[in-house]
């Protein structure tokens, strides 16, 4: 049986996953995970009631729930206004609606500007010519 990007997995609020998750397609989580989540093409959607203490690689997440880890999106990452993030939020593009809580950083531009771990990157002074990533500390609420 041929996979596909358009395959939807659900993980309700019952399940809780102790190691590596790797998916393709779409995941809709509402458990609990701790470890690392990962997809190199698919779409991670964190419920409200979802727990997460894991590193997140995806190419698409959408938070409604707590995570703790870094979370690294290769084009987009939304927080909505229930989400709660403790750690980097890492992506090209980040959508945070009012309310949404994060305590770390969060890192905007190309995955190869911002490929090395925000928990390592030095700070940076501020760079005398426009550049396309931008990184700022952040605790937003």
């Amino acid at each position: 049986m041929k996979k596909s990007d358009n395959d939807i997995q659900m993980l309700g609020p019952q399940v809780a996953i102790e190691g590596s998750l790797v998916f393709e397609g779409t995941l809709f989580m509402n458990g609990h995970i701790k470890g690392t989540v990962e997809s190199g093409s698919g779409t991670i959607v964190i419920g409200e009631g979802a727990v997460i203490h894991a590193d997140v690689f995806v190419k698409y997440a959408t938070v409604s729930g707590e995570v703790r880890g870094t979370i690294r999106a290769t084009e987009l990452i939304k927080l909505h206004s229930s989400a709660r993030v403790e750690g980097a939020v890492n992506a090209p593009r980040i959508q945070i609606d009012p309310g949404a809580i994060i305590d770390g950083r969060c890192i905007t531009g190309s995955m190869q500007e911002s490929s090395q771990p925000a928990e390592q990157s030095p700070a940076k002074e501020a760079p005398k010519v426009p550049t396309k990533s931008r990184e700022t500390e952040a605790s937003v609420q």
